[in-house]
């Protein structure tokens, strides 16, 4: 199914507030399936593959720990949207040359547009990679080099972001719409439900409809 990147954005945001993230970071990773979305990548997949895989799980085991040498969580495996929070935080650092090395995550497509956000604060060329890929953001443009079907890959030993030079190539072209499976936007609007408020006899009597009112 086709969909415009506004709605991408605004279905993965209630999305992943409904799996429980904060509307901070729900809003960050609403701007991530839209910006691999324009990629032409499966953002929204990954997405909602993350969100299946984080539900009912404590934030405190997925989010990194200790940043002096490789970032890992608690439970095992890193969330790439509160790692990838964490990245932006990091951004001068990696500008001025550090390297920053993150153990296992799932889906470390989604920590891209945190990179690229870092990149584009900092005027630095920065390179994500793992497995098979590499992803670059310089000079406001995305470079990709990758195996195929690596790009989706639901989990990566160890990911790096770093500095590198300026990329030669020709840059990814930026799409408008997106192409997501109808099984990714039903998961993602079974997470996105949970924001609404329950109905209830009030809330029915205050909204559509003619209530007790016999309008005829």
């Amino acid at each position: 199914m086709n969909w415009s990147l506004n709605e991408i954005e605004a279905l993965a945001k209630k999305a992943t507030r409904g799996a429980g993230l904060s509307w901070g970071l729900a809003e960050e990773a609403g701007k991530s399936a839209r910006w691999l979305s324009a990629m032409g990548l499966p953002g929204a997949d990954c997405l909602a593959a993350v969100l299946m895989q984080n539900d009912r799980v404590a934030y405190d085991t997925i989010c990194p720990e200790g940043f002096a040498g490789v970032w890992t969580a608690r439970g095992g495996t890193l969330c790439p949207l509160t790692a990838g929070a964490c990245l932006c935080d990091h951004a001068m650092a990696l500008a001025e040359g550090l390297t920053i090395t993150l153990g296992r995550t799932a889906f470390p497509l989604l920590l891209f547009p945190y990179v690229a956000a870092a990149s584009d604060m900092t005027g630095a060329p920065l390179s994500l990679s793992w497995d098979g890929v590499d992803i670059t953001r310089s000079d406001g443009l995305s470079f990709i080099t990758t195996a195929s079907g690596a790009t989706d890959m639901p989990v990566a030993a160890s990911v790096q972001v770093r500095r590198v030079p300026a990329p030669d190539g020709d840059p990814v072209r930026r799409t408008w719409r997106g192409d997501i499976s109808s099984g990714t936007m039903a998961t993602l609007g079974r997470f996105a439900h949970r924001t609404y408020a329950p109905d209830t006899p009030e809330s029915r009597m205050a909204g559509a409809g003619a209530g007790l009112t016999d309008n005829d």
